[in-house]
């Protein structure tokens, strides 16, 4: 994101609606081809916007795919803080990946057009954010014995599960979703260890 939007402090409505329609002309031309077949010109033509205004709120198409996906993230942490709460520890990883399928089933093309062929960052960013989640529900569930306690195992683990589902969710997705979502929710639910509380 440019230096301008970051330390700009509150956006005006303004500001606010030129990014909106610029995010929203970027996941609709990506509807329709990958990220490299578009141009900056593409997305403020879609967008009606100029381009001073893309550059006024963006570096480049990448920054703007950026933002796009910290939004995506941001709208399901939210969905998340209201569903995952209190359900334990494997309830809360099935949640998880329902909430990753439903985001990649909804947003297949955006996500694996923009994240995985050539734009690393972008994917690094949304297995961060998965990550965190699960680390969030490990931390959260420490009464459990599927852990020990070091300083970074919760982290480890996190970063560990985040990789798992979204490679599964990534195969799911590219092989154009060959069994129902809650189909694959039920696997992986017999492939997580015993998460047992401690007595």
């Amino acid at each position: 994101m440019s230096e301008r939007t970051r330390k700009g402090g509150k956006e005006d409505l303004r500001q606010r609606r030129s990014k909106r329609h610029l995010s929203e002309a970027l996941v609709s031309l990506m509807e329709e081809r990958p990220l490299r077949e578009i141009s900056v010109v593409d997305i403020c033509e879609r967008a009606m916007v100029h381009r001073t205004t893309f550059y006024a709120h963006f570096e480049d198409k990448n920054d703007l795919l950026q933002y796009v996906l910290s939004e995506l993230m941001e709208k399901l942490a939210q969905v998340r803080e209201e569903t995952v709460r209190k359900r334990g520890l494997r309830e809360g990883l099935l949640t998880e990946l329902r909430m990753t399928l439903e985001l990649f089933r909804k947003h297949k093309r955006l996500l694996l057009g923009g994240a995985l062929q050539g734009n690393a960052k972008a994917w690094n960013q949304v297995e961060s954010t998965l990550a965190e989640a699960v680390e969030k529900l490990i931390r959260e569930e420490s009464s459990l014995n599927f852990l020990n306690g070091g300083p970074y195992e919760a982290e480890a683990a996190g970063r560990f599960y985040a990789g798992a589902l979204l490679g599964l969710v990534s195969w799911w997705a590219e092989k154009d979703m060959p069994v129902t979502e809650e189909q694959l929710v039920q696997t992986v639910d017999k492939l997580l260890p015993a998460m047992e509380e401690k007595e």
